[in-house]
């Protein structure tokens, strides 16, 4: 499926400043999330008035016109919405054993109404040692084979189109030195028009047993079943 890898995203010294910011676990309260069941070990927040000031105009500058119109040209998909809720996505902190198994995303938001289109994945772990893993994996539609691995390298934007079969996850959990993190923000986008290759009814993420022999595959639901207070309940993407 569609997908493109930029280097250097951010001028370097932008892209260190906000990284200097990065939400961090010593801050964590109440308003992070943890997950932690067979398909996903990892923190993350998408409450942005938990951030920093730097940070809360990083989430803003990846949620305004300008960048629409980005991600518009590059996909070729018109209309796009921003998510101002950062559902499911948002500052995400990953140490180590931690894991997202293969899976093809969520492809409704109830709030805005509207179908998910492209996902824009920001690394920003400075002085990433590709020896640590954490390899973003993207996967054949089917499910079936691992096409191409992604080392999260600082200042690197991945920006991929979804349908439910864009499969892609973090299987192969961390290994690095105690205290080792792996710190992605995840911004979503949507539309109101559906394209082809996404599934008529709203649905859960979907897990693939494919890529690990311990998991089998999460059926899909209602979408809407799962929001309870404008969230997702814990464990269900």
């Amino acid at each position: 499926y569609p997908h493109m890898v930029f280097d250097n995203f951010l001028p370097p010294d932008i892209a260190s400043a906000i990284a200097s910011e990065y939400p961090s676990l010593e801050t964590m309260n109440s308003n992070w999330k943890f997950h932690d069941n067979q398909n996903v070990r990892r923190h993350f927040v998408e409450d942005t008035s938990e951030f920093s000031p730097r940070f809360k105009q990083f989430a803003a500058a990846i949620t305004s016109r300008s960048f629409l119109l980005f991600l518009e040209t590059l996909t070729g998909i018109p209309a796009l919405l921003s998510d101002p809720y950062f559902m499911g996505g948002g500052a995400m902190v990953t140490g180590n054993g931690g894991f997202l198994n293969v899976h093809a995303d969520f492809n409704w938001h109830q709030k805005l109404q509207s179908w998910r289109r492209c996902n824009a994945l920001f690394y920003l772990t400075p002085d990433w040692d590709e020896k640590w893993g954490g390899n973003l994996e993207l996967w054949t539609t089917d499910g079936k084979e691992k096409v191409k691995e992604v080392p999260p390298l600082f200042n690197r934007m991945v920006v991929f189109t979804t349908t439910s079969s864009s499969y892609h996850g973090q299987p192969v959990p961390i290994s690095g030195p105690p205290d080792t993190y792996r710190r992605v923000f995840s911004a979503f986008y949507y539309a109101s028009a559906k394209q082809d290759g996404i599934d008529d009814h709203p649905h859960f993420t979907k897990y693939n047993a494919n890529n690990n022999d311990v998991v089998a595959e999460k059926e899909t639901s209602p979408y809407a079943e799962l929001i309870t207070n404008n969230y997702i309940k814990k464990g269900s993407y």
